[in-house]
């Protein structure tokens, strides 16, 4: 959780120092996964890409309810 004063931090922040961090953090997460093994790397991906699609699904089904 963080302290109240890293949430002032984030809110005195631009956008593009937040985008910033950010990225640093999406080039971080990319280079750990580059780094495992072929398999883990595509199982992890393959879990990713499925939860996108059920995501995807149930924001489509949601919006068809709601017409």
């Amino acid at each position: 959780m963080l302290s109240e004063a890293q949430i002032q931090l984030y809110r005195r922040m631009s956008v593009e120092e937040r985008w910033k961090i950010t990225e640093e953090l999406m080039t971080v997460a990319w280079r750990a996964l580059l780094e495992l093994p072929y398999e883990e790397r595509e199982r992890r991906l393959q879990i990713a890409r499925a939860e996108h699609d059920a995501s995807s699904v149930a924001l489509v089904k949601a919006l068809h309810l709601g017409a």
